[in-house]
C-alpha cells in the first residue's frame, strides 16, 4: 500500500514537471497578468500621486494659460482613470478657455466631446464637436477627427437598426479617410487608421505587417502602444487566428494594467477568448476585474459590452466551481478513507511487531541459554578433559610406583631369602637397616607428584603468585619444584578441597594444612575464601 501511494506521488510530480516544462509564452504571460490584476492598485497608486502633484501644482499658478496647460494634463489623466472627473475637468477648461481665446476654446470643446463620448452620451458629444469653429488649425488636429471617428463608432455599436448602422459606418471610413489624409506616416494615428482601411476591405496581411512593423518600433513608454496591440489583436480575430489575437489581448491588457487605465477593452475581450477556449476561472476573473475598473472609471458605455458576457461567464464559473467542489469532496471523502485504511493497517501492522518482538525476545531468551548451555558443555567438557588428562598421568604415576614397590620388595625378599639359606641373624639385621627408610620413598613419590604436576599445568606457580600481593610472593629455591604450601594449593586446583584428604595425602596435620591455607589467604589480594575458588580457575 504504501508503495503504491509512493508511486502515484511520483507520477504526479512526474505529470507536474512535463507541464511545468511545456508552458508557451502566453501561459508565461497570462501568469504575469494575473499577478499584475492582483497587484493593480500599486499602479493605481502611481497614477494617483502624479494627479495630486499636478493638483499641487494648479493651486499655486495664477496665470490662466499655464492652469489651462495643467488642466489639459490633468485630463490626459482621468479621459481613461475616472471619465467623470474628466468631464468636470473638460468643463473647467472649457469655461478658462472663454477668456483666453478662440483656440482655447476648441480645445475645450474637443476635451468636452471627448468625456461625453466616453460616459456614453454619444449624441451629445457630436452636438459639441460641431460647435468647434472649423479653423486652419483645427482642420490639421487629427485629436478633432479622431473624436468624430470614435464617437461615430460609439454610435455604431449602440445602434441596432440596419440603416443608420450602415449611415455610421459610412461615416467611419470617411474619417478615417481624412485622419490618412492629414496624418503624418511615421504616426501612431496614420497607421493605425490605415490598417483600419485596409481591414475595412478585407486586406488584413498588409495591415497586420503595416501595424507590426510600428509596433516593433514601439517603446514601454509609447502612449499609443495599447492602442496598437489591441488592433494587432482585432487584425488577427479578423483573419480567424484566435492564437495571435488572444496573445496580443494578453500584451495590451498588460500595458493597460500598467498604466493604470480603467475605460479599456482589452481584458474583457482577452475574457471572452479565454471563456471559449474553456479557462473558465481566468475568464471570470478577468471580466469580474474589468467591471470593477470600468465601475471605478464611470464609463457607463462599457458596462454595456461587460454585461453581455458576465452573465455567462458567471453561470459557468458558478458551475465550474461547484464541479471543483465536488471534487474535492470527492477526493477528501477517498483520502478519508485512505487515512482510516492507513491507520487500521498501522494499528494491524503494530500489533503484528509486538508479536513478532515477543517472539523475537523468546527466541534471544532461549539463544542465551543455549548459549549458556553450550558455554557450559564446553566447560564441562574442558574440565573433563583436563580430570582424563590429570587422571592419565597419575594413574601411571601410581602404576609405575606400585611397580618400583613390586620389584624392590622382590628384590629385598630375594636377597632375605639368601641371607636366611647362608646367614645369620646378624645379617639380616644389618640388611634391614641398610635399607631405606619410608620417609625418604615418600619424598620420592612428592617429588614425581611435584614432577608430574606441573607438566600438566606448567605456570601453575606464576598464576597462584598473580593472586598474591607483590611483596608476599612465593620465591622457589634452587632445585624445588612446589613448596608445601603451593602443594596444598595444588591438590585443590586437582579438585581435592577438603584438608583432612589434603593430610592424609601429604602426611601433614590438619592443623598444619590449616594454617597453610590461612597464610596464603592472609597474603593474597582476593578477600576471604575466595582464594580456593580462583585456584581452581587457573
Amino acid at each position: 500500500m504504501f508503495r503504491y501511494s509512493a508511486f502515484i506521488v511520483f507520477l504526479l510530480c512526474f505529470y507536474s514537471g512535463l507541464t511545468a516544462g511545456d508552458k508557451t509564452d502566453d501561459d508565461i504571460l497570462l501568469l504575469k497578468l494575473d499577478k499584475m490584476i492582483q497587484q493593480r492598485e500599486t499602479y493605481q497608486k502611481k497614477v494617483e500621486k502624479d494627479i495630486a502633484e499636478l493638483r499641487r501644482t494648479l493651486d499655486y499658478v495664477g496665470d490662466d494659460r499655464a492652469r489651462f496647460d495643467i488642466l489639459g494634463d490633468l485630463f490626459v489623466k482621468y479621459r481613461s482613470f475616472r471619465v467623470d472627473t474628466a468631464l468636470i475637468i473638460a468643463e473647467e477648461r472649457l469655461e478658462l478657455a472663454d477668456g483666453l481665446g478662440e483656440e482655447y476654446v476648441n480645445q475645450g470643446l474637443m476635451n468636452l466631446a471627448d468625456a461625453l463620448n466616453k460616459v456614453g452620451k454619444h449624441e451629445n458629444a457630436l452636438g459639441i464637436l460641431d460647435k468647434v469653429k472649423r479653423t486652419e488649425a483645427v482642420r490639421k488636429d487629427t485629436y478633432f477627427y479622431y473624436l468624430y471617428h470614435t464617437t461615430y463608432l460609439s454610435c455604431y455599436s449602440d445602434e441596432m437598426e440596419v440603416s443608420k448602422k450602415q449611415l455610421f459606418m459610412r461615416q467611419i471610413r470617411a474619417y478615417k479617410d481624412t485622419l490618412v489624409a492629414i496624418s503624418d506616416p511615421n504616426t501612431a494615428s496614420y497607421v493605425t487608421n490605415k490598417c483600419g482601411s485596409l481591414s475595412l476591405q478585407g486586406e488584413w496581411d498588409e495591415a497586420i505587417r503595416i501595424l507590426t512593423g510600428y509596433y516593433e518600433r514601439c517603446t514601454d513608454d509609447d502612449p499609443d502602444k495599447a492602442r496598437v496591440e489591441y488592433l494587432l489583436a482585432e487584425l488577427y480575430l479578423g483573419k480567424r487566428d484566435v492564437q495571435l489575437a488572444k496573445h496580443y489581448l494578453i500584451r495590451a491588457s498588460i500595458t493597460d494594467i500598467t498604466n493604470a487605465k480603467k475605460v479599456y477593452m482589452s481584458l474583457q475581450q482577452l475574457a471572452i477568448l479565454l471563456f471559449q477556449e474553456g479557462d473558465i476561472e481566468r475568464a471570470y476573473n478577468y471580466i469580474s476585474c474589468s467591471l470593477e475598473d470600468v465601475n471605478f472609471g464611470k464609463a457607463r458605455y462599457r458596462i454595456v459590452d461587460i454585461a453581455e458576457y458576465l452573465p455567462i461567464i458567471k453561470a459557468a464559473n458558478d458551475s465550474r466551481v461547484k464541479a471543483d467542489r465536488d471534487k474535492v469532496l470527492f477526493f477528501l471523502l477517498v483520502l478519508s478513507i485512505l487515512v482510516i485504511t492507513l491507520i487500521i493497517a498501522f494499528f494491524v501492522l503494530r500489533q503484528k511487531n509486538r508479536k513478532l518482538l515477543r517472539v523475537k525476545q523468546s527466541l534471544a531468551e532461549q539463544n542465551q541459554r543455549l548459549q549458556e548451555m553450550t558455554e557450559n558443555l564446553t566447560r564441562m567438557n574442558e574440565e573433563i578433559k583436563e580430570s582424563n588428562h590429570i587422571k592419565e598421568e597419575y594413574i601411571g604415576l601410581l602404576f609405575n610406583i606400585c611397580s618400583e614397590y613390586i620389584y624392590k620388595q622382590e628384590t629385598e625378599r630375594k636377597s632375605l631369602l639368601k641371607i636366611v639359606n647362608t646367614g645369620s641373624m646378624a645379617d639380616i639385621s644389618k640388611m634391614l637397616h641398610n635399607q631405606s627408610s619410608t620417609t625418604e620413598d615418600f619424598k620420592l613419590f612428592i617429588s614425581k607428584f611435584d614432577t608430574i604436576f606441573l607438566s600438566i599445568f606448567p605456570d601453575f606457580v606464576e598464576s597462584f603468585n598473580t593472586l598474591l600481593k607483590e611483596d608476599e610472593r612465593i620465591q622457589l629455591k634452587e632445585g624445588e619444584l612446589l613448596t608445601p604450601e603451593l602443594r596444598i594449593y595444588a591438590l585443590i586446583r586437582l579438585g581435592i578441597d577438603d584438608n583432612s584428604k589434603i593430610a592424609n595425602f601429604l602426611h601433614y596435620s590438619l592443623q598444619t594444612v590449616y594454617n597453610y591455607r590461612l597464610k596464603m589467604r592472609n597474603k593474597a589480594i582476593i578477600p576471604g575464601k575466595d582464594l580456593a575458588v580462583q585456584v581452581q580457575k587457573l
